[in-house]
């Protein structure tokens, strides 16, 4: 893998340098460094997707719109639009190793479960800002990188109808007042209800938010609450066995085993925030106040009933500062944390009943710098430190409580070469870490952090009417944290550490317009091996990782009729991958897929009207498969089929 990717990285390097170079993009602000700052002078792997590029993509949710970014995997365990978010190729863990933020707050909670990406409408953001590689001002959970979404804070207020396949209907609304010189309300709102597109799959959610803002001059102060709560119903898998020949993911795609599975969630945010700026000295602060309760219920087909209840409490402040000495930037901040979780499970059948319950209280106190230097007019370099100090009590099942605490800290060094006004290089060293969360340390006291460094090169140019990025990387992990099938006390399976493993690859994003014709493509090569260790009597060296896909593409095409109409496509292609629990590479695989969507809009005064189409080619695919740790059978979870969707946004 390693000698392919040195070969590719060189040609298209040579295709980079060898073009007519043209633009520059140096006045972009971004906020995922936790205060803003000059895209131009980070020397990491960064992407914006901004409110045009939203407009123009072919996406209907946050999810599949990020599945189009170079290097990001989106699986879907379920039958509803929301999907864990992988970068960097972690496999089932991506979701803790991928820190997602909005408005620069933690969704991620501390718990194995992904934040429900789809609950937040498209048309709310106003852009999304992705940092790839461990960041020292986030820490934990940030090794594969950090995603911040940004919504929108303009004075519009929007009326929003959507209609589509599957009886799914969705509204939404929104709205801005003004009252007085310094003082605005934001609303926002959303109800969603669909049948989907399996048999118990429907979905209902009803999500509702609220800012009170403050400005005056480069001083802001703002105080929000949102709540969204979703009622899903599980579908379950499509069982495969080949000894069999039972194939109920082709002969039955679309039904389920499970008609009676159901689930709630509520999620409530408490948001606080400041920010303002003395002379060259910029501040903010954040406090947040998370609480996360979750309810499934489960029946098996042994006459088993199973009731689950997990709560989470996440509670942050974040104080930070900066300070603009001319040549260089210093950024440095505090983060306080205290997370409590809970989880409650109670079975039941005839002649049999189990019942467990567990509880985890986690403190966090970190203190992180960063520092941009400008060495001279052409080279920037970064420098940056985090130690973090993390305490934890862990009871299960009413045994004794169990401590621990853990002090990882991170680094990274990276520079940046301008090498002209329209190319520049990129290349960092960094140190991350990941630590165990409460869902994990049940019955597992031992689990130590996981660590990782990493190593990335790359190039941003600007070429004709059109950009270029190209990118490497190398991340070796230590203690990587993963499910293991017969680990843990009773043979049943538990997250532990591996042995050593290794992730490298290689991106290419390319985009350019033609008039009133643009496209874009990226592609990614990735691998995650074993680097040592074994499972059972066999040897793990170079296997897969399970659930990574070796490649990644993405196509895409836009093209603006008049100025109020455009038609924009594109194709998704992601290629085969080791089923879960298939960490001896000895199983059948998870097939690769491609497909295909379209949006046609316009705009007629202040309406703006679409139909998109999704999966043109109604693929039968699934993202997320596991093998069965006895048998050769296999589950598959389906995405849907074709589907279509019509929407009318009203904006003044």
């Amino acid at each position: 893998m390693t000698s392919r990717l040195t070969s590719l990285a060189a040609a298209l390097a040579f295709a980079g340098m060898a073009a007519p170079l043209l633009a520059d993009n140096a006045g972009i602000q971004i906020t995922a460094t936790r205060l803003p700052a000059k895209a131009a002078d980070q020397a990491v792997n960064l992407t914006v997707i901004s409110r045009d590029d939203i407009d123009r993509s072919a996406a209907t949710t946050i999810p599949d719109l990020l599945a189009n970014v170079a290097g990001v995997t989106v699986r879907k365990l379920d039958s509803t639009d929301n999907g864990s978010i992988d970068l960097r190729g972690f496999g089932i863990t991506g979701p803790s190793n991928t820190l997602i933020l909005l408005d620069g707050v933690r969704l991620n909670d501390n718990d194995l479960s992904a934040p429900k990406l789809a609950s937040i409408p498209l048309e709310r953001i106003e852009r999304i800002e992705i940092i790839r590689g461990g960041s020292v001002a986030w820490g934990s959970g940030s090794t594969g990188g950090v995603i911040n979404l940004i919504t929108r804070r303009d004075n519009s207020t929007a009326l929003g109808v959507r209609l589509g396949s599957n009886d799914h209907r969705e509204f939404s609304a929104s709205g801005h007042i003004n009252v007085g010189q310094h003082l605005s309300l934001r609303l926002d709102g959303r109800a969603l209800d669909t049948d989907g597109f399996r048999a118990n799959s429907g979905h209902r959610g009803r999500n509702g938010s609220a800012e009170l803002a403050y400005r005056d001059g480069d001083t802001r102060f703002s105080a929000g609450y949102a709540n969204e709560q979703d009622d899903f119903r599980f579908p379950g898998a499509r069982s495969v066995n080949p000894a069999t020949g039972v194939n109920q993911f082709l002969n039955d795609t679309w039904g389920s085993s499970t008609l009676a599975d159901h689930g709630e969630t509520d999620n409530e945010r408490f948001t606080v925030h400041g920010e303002g700026r003395i002379a060259a000295w910029r501040w903010a602060v954040d406090a947040s106040r998370r609480e996360k309760t979750v309810d499934s219920h489960f029946e098996d087909a042994f006459g088993g009933t199973t009731q689950a209840h997990g709560e989470v409490r996440d509670q942050r402040v974040s104080p930070r500062a900066s300070y603009d000495f001319g040549a260089g930037l210093l950024s440095f901040g505090i983060d306080l944390g205290r997370i409590r979780a809970s989880n409650m499970l109670d079975y039941r059948s005839p002649g049999f009943n189990y019942a467990s319950a567990n509880q985890s209280k986690q403190t966090v106190r970190a203190l992180w710098a960063d520092l941009g230097y400008a060495l001279s007019t052409t080279t920037r370099i970064n420098v940056g430190a985090r130690s973090e100090h993390m305490k934890q009590t862990v009871t299960a099942s009413g045994a004794p409580a169990v401590e621990r605490s853990e002090s990882p800290s991170a680094l990274q060094l990276g520079v940046r070469q301008q090498l002209g006004s329209d190319l520049s290089l990129f290349a960092r060293l960094g140190q991350s870490y990941r630590l165990p969360n409460a869902d994990e340390l049940v019955d597992n006291a031992q689990l130590a952090p996981q660590r990782g460094r990493d190593i990335e090169a790359g190039l941003d140019a600007k070429l004709g009417g059109g950009t270029l990025r190209l990118s490497a990387f190398n991340l070796r992990l230590t203690n990587e944290i993963a499910y293991q099938p017969f680990a843990g006390p009773f043979g049943f399976g538990q997250n532990i550490n591996l042995q050593p493993t290794r992730r490298e690859g290689l991106s290419a994003d390319w985009s350019q317009a033609f008039g009133d014709l643009d496209y874009g493509i990226n592609a990614t090569l990735q691998q995650a091996e074993f680097r040592s260790g074994a499972y059972g009597a066999g040897d793990l060296n170079g296997k897969r990782v399970p659930l990574v896909p070796k490649t990644l593409l993405n196509l895409r095409a836009g093209y603006t009729f008049t100025s109020a109409t455009r038609l924009d496509a594109s194709v998704h292609a992601v290629g085969d991958a080791r089923l879960d629990n298939d960490q001896t590479n000895t199983g059948p695989k998870l097939p690769g897929y491609a497909t295909v969507d379209i949006k046609l809009s316009h705009r007629w005064q202040d309406w703006q009207f679409a139909l998109a189409g999704r999966n043109l080619g109604d693929k039968r695919y699934a993202s997320y498969g596991i093998r069965s740790t006895f048998g050769p059978n296999y589950n598959l979870y389906p995405e849907p089929g074709r589907r279509w969707f019509a929407s009318a946004d009203y904006r003044f």
